[in-house]
């Protein structure tokens, strides 16, 4: 497995519907590493991490072939595919919109930077 991990901080993660909000996100590859809290995930870099401050915006797991919705079936947890979607706003309290989209690893819409940049 790569060491160039993908780190998502400083937002709102929804791993799943039925599973408890946290703040930030990692994956290496097309595999998640760590979800948790800002240190937490931080804290497995090994120097070379691309790391994205999410500046409060949402990420929600996507089910294979889906478009970002919420709720939703899929999960995001350490060993399962970075399959995801970060969205403007909190899809429980509000309308949004899809910021990128993560399959398999890759951006393969929009892109993966701060809201405000």
């Amino acid at each position: 497995m790569t060491h160039e991990y993908t780190v998502l901080t400083g937002g709102l993660v929804l791993p799943g519907s039925d599973v408890r909000e946290t703040t930030a996100i990692a994956w290496a590859g097309d595999t998640i590493l760590a979800v948790g809290n800002d240190a937490t995930v931080r804290a497995i870099s090994r120097g070379d991490s691309h790391f994205v401050d999410l500046r409060g915006a949402t990420v929600i797991p996507l089910a294979a072939g889906a478009e970002a919705a919420w709720p939703t079936d899929a999960t995001l947890e350490v060993g399962g595919p970075a399959e995801l979607a970060v969205l403007t706003h909190d899809p429980r309290r509000a309308s949004f919109e899809v910021r990128a989209v993560v399959r398999a690893g890759q951006v393969v819409e929009g892109a993966l930077h701060s809201p405000d940049t």
